[in-house]
């Protein structure tokens, strides 16, 4: 061997062990993170080595998955042989070659070319079998990339451990992550959302106390936000260099219109689904929110039939509704908003509209005789 080819050999095992376990950027402000971290940690039991674990981080869009799960990873990632972030709905074409080289790329630093899912699979197998792998797989939406990228456990070596984000826990059961291993990530409370808005609003002054003319805007914007950390952060940047009266007005804005950044995040679990579910998704947000689910699934039982217990079932396991204690359908409420913001879509006129439950969009329908019948599919009277 050659005296510039052996410098290199040493030169690229140095970097190798400088690059082992480095960290990636998790978000500027991470608020009310650390109960969650810790248990997320736990339930990856990282000091065992004699088995595989896949921990799945499941909630609406913009709940903090992501940040969650990189801050997980770069508590932990000093502890493997190799390890890997993958953006996974972003990266994903039809057959999922793409999120394999990416992997073999960064796994064993060579490109590798592949013909076949079921080639990519088994090259997998053989180069990963033996090690030990922290991976990351944010935003997985549908199994067949599971399947492609991280089919089994036996994939990997013993004490790997796999971290998946996703809206959908069905897609966990699917992929044999046991309940003992999926984790809900939930909304803020008040005291940690108006930390986090504070910290967006005021990025580049001393945030220890506010001057109190702008403490009932930041309320305001909690209240809006429902704990949602995407929301807290789009209406903070928007206060941001604002007079308290500009930061009124953009919240009115964001109250009249929902941000775009913010609808349209939550809009892809709205995209994902059937037509008939998105049916019933929009009759639940536009109408029905609150109600018993026994009484919703009696109304909507007339159109859908026994499919109604189906649909429901899928919107609670893509994190769009929830059934409450007392067994009333319930959904956040900037997801309500969004599905309301796609009904106005539909037309500027309201008697064109599928649904409508402002009282004075019915008053003013019902008043001028002028609705749509064959589009019209519900009203809602608040009596």
């Amino acid at each position: 061997m050659y005296e510039h080819e052996f410098i290199g050999k040493i030169v690229e095992e140095v970097l190798k062990k400088i690059t082992l376990g480095i960290t990636l950027h998790a978000g500027d402000y991470q608020v009310g993170l650390k109960p969650k971290l810790q248990r997320v940690i736990s339930l990856l039991n990282v000091g065992s080595d004699d088995t595989v674990h896949m921990v799945g981080i499941y909630g609406i869009g913009g709940i903090g998955k992501t940040t969650l799960a990189l801050e997980v990873y770069n508590s932990i990632v000093h502890q493997f042989q190799c390890s890997c972030f993958l953006k996974v709905r972003e990266n994903y074409n039809k057959n999922g070659l793409v999120l394999q080289q990416m992997l073999l790329s960064k796994i064993v630093e060579k490109n590798i070319d592949i013909n076949s899912v079921e080639e990519g699979i088994s090259i997998l197998q053989k180069m990963l079998s033996k090690k030990k792998v922290l991976l990351l797989l944010d935003d997985v939406d549908n199994e067949k990339q599971l399947q492609a990228i991280a089919g089994k456990p036996n994939w990997f070596g013993l004490g790997s451990r796999i971290i998946i984000t996703t809206r959908d826990r069905r897609l966990l059961t699917l992929h044999g992550v046991e309940d003992e291993h999926k984790y809900e990530l939930k909304e803020l409370n008040d005291k940690d959302a108006f930390e986090l808005v504070k910290r967006n609003a005021f990025k580049n002054e001393k945030t220890d106390r506010v001057n109190t003319d702008y403490v009932h805007v930041l309320e305001r914007a909690v209240a809006y936000a429902s704990g949602l950390p995407l929301a807290l952060e789009v209406i903070g940047s928007h206060f941001s260099n604002r007079k308290v009266e500009e930061c009124e007005c953009a919240l009115d804005q964001c109250e009249r219109v929902p941000d775009k950044r913010i609808q349209m995040t939550l809009q892809l679990s709205f995209d994902a689904l059937e037509e008939e579910e998105k049916s019933v998704f929009l009759d639940i947000a536009c109408c029905f929110k609150g109600w018993s689910l026994t009484r919703v699934e009696q109304i909507l039982h007339a159109h859908h039939s026994y499919s109604i217990k189906k649909h429901i079932i899928v919107l609670v396991e893509k994190s769009l509704i929830k059934i409450n204690e007392y067994g009333d359908v319930t959904l956040h409420d900037l997801i309500e908003d969004m599905g309301k913001d796609i009904v106005r879509q539909e037309s500027p006129n309201p008697g064109e509209r599928s649904r409508l439950w402002a009282s004075k969009d019915i008053y003013q329908v019902l008043k001028d005789n002028k609705v749509s019948y064959n589009d019209m599919d519900g009203l809602v009277f608040h009596l």
